[in-house]
């Protein structure tokens, strides 16, 4: 029987590992288990009316046909403005593209200007996607372990030496950090941006928490001197929105790295969902934040909550993180005393205690478990007793 073999790059590619640990708290719920899943980021609230009744208007208004490869004009105008309002980036609208969310900006950022064998940086912890659409990109992605110490951000010096020691052409950072939720200063930004200078890297900047922020300031590289010759910036309202489903998204970049992005986008996806352009354009006209404010206060009673809480269980540890809504459980020393890593105390915690987590390993720092806060204060209550009780089980 014939089969048709598959390519080296679909080989190398693995599943979403946050996606397989949905999938799988579902499956065991539809078994009649009462799985607790911070697994996903995924917010708990729902698209706001306004967002929500945008699309519905687009629907009735018949903005359901095909769109320029890079996005509607307007979306694309209305997008440099939200970048330059909120974070102080100065794009043209020819600067931006409309894609359909951060995954697709990312893999068609870095599709445009990898070469096939360019080693590309990533700094731990990383989300688990990035080495694959490095690969997808034809580069090699290059891990630079994560530094605990440092509170997940690494210094300009550490970056340069590890792009010169492996010859890396360009570095992937992600701030406020998924799984961490770090937040670097103005300090650490220009540190970073210094090292990609003295050692000629471009950088694609994932900024796409950057509207969730609790301490501190957000600063793309993009806005210091230097910085938007040579980033390429991912950003976008659907973390911040509760817009997960609706597959929309900003890249801006140099103009010519956007307009070969258009390009490829035009071949792969063509357009990204008319209906979710117009949506995404009242994200980026909003000028009144009072529901995001809210939804971020929830946000920082949750991650106080975890922390609080956690910190008051022998064996655990948990930092307070600035941005996002992800946590690092350190969970060492209760792997050392089982002789377990933190792949398999995920999995039992999974099984034993009904709480569905992300393994540290994913994001190249091990002996952590990632806990999701965009679930319901219910939900992280029953959650955090669980835990507690599987490790006063184990101990």
């Amino acid at each position: 029987m014939f089969a048709i073999p598959l390519s080296q790059t679909a080989r190398s590619i693995t599943d979403s590992i946050t996606l397989a640990i949905t999938a799988r708290a579902k499956a065991m719920r539809a078994e009649g288990l009462d799985v607790v899943s911070l697994g996903a980021g995924e917010p708990d609230f729902p698209t706001p009316t306004n967002i929500a009744d945008a699309g519905v208007a687009a629907i009735r208004d018949g903005y359901t046909r095909y769109t320029a490869a890079a996005g509607m004009p307007e979306v694309r105008a209305a997008a440099a403005r939200w970048f330059g309002r909120h974070f102080g980036l100065d794009y043209r609208p020819e600067q931006i593209v409309v894609t359909a969310g951060a995954k697709p900006a990312l893999t068609l950022g870095l599709t445009a200007i990898v070469e096939r064998g360019d080693r590309v940086l990533l700094p731990a912890p990383y989300w688990p996607s990035y080495p694959d659409i490095v690969r997808l990109a034809g580069g090699v992605p290059v891990p630079l372990a994560a530094r605990a110490d440092q509170g997940f951000v690494h210094t300009g010096e550490q970056i340069a030496a590890a792009a010169r020691q492996h010859g890396c052409k360009g570095a992937v950072i992600n701030f406020p950090n998924n799984p961490s939720g770090a937040v670097p200063s103005r300090t650490q930004v220009e540190d970073i941006l210094r090292a990609a200078q003295d050692t000629g890297m471009w950088l694609v900047s994932d900024e796409i928490y950057a509207r969730l922020i609790y301490e501190g300031e957000h600063v793309s590289p993009a806005s210091l001197p230097g910085g938007a010759e040579r980033t390429i910036v991912v950003n976008g309202g659907t973390k911040s929105h509760s817009m997960t489903g609706w597959r929309v998204g900003f890249l801006a970049a140099p103009p010519e790295v956007a307009a070969a992005v258009a390009r490829i986008q035009s071949q792969a996806l063509g357009n990204t969902c008319s209906i979710s352009q117009r949506a995404a354009l009242t994200v980026a006209d909003e000028t009144d934040d009072t529901e995001l404010a809210q939804r971020l206060a929830a946000f920082d009673k949750r991650r106080r909550y975890l922390v609080e809480v956690l910190n008051a269980t022998p064996r655990l540890q948990l930092d307070l993180p600035n941005g996002a809504f992800y946590a690092l459980l350190d969970v060492r020393d209760i792997c050392a005393s089982l002789g377990l890593d933190d792949v398999a105390l995920a999995e039992r915690l999974l099984v034993e205690g009904l709480v569905a987590t992300v393994p540290g390993s994913a994001f190249e720092v091990p002996g952590f478990i990632r806990l999701s806060y965009a679930a319901s204060m219910a939900d992280l209550e029953k959650a955090v007793e669980r835990i507690r009780g599987f490790v006063a089980a184990v101990s």
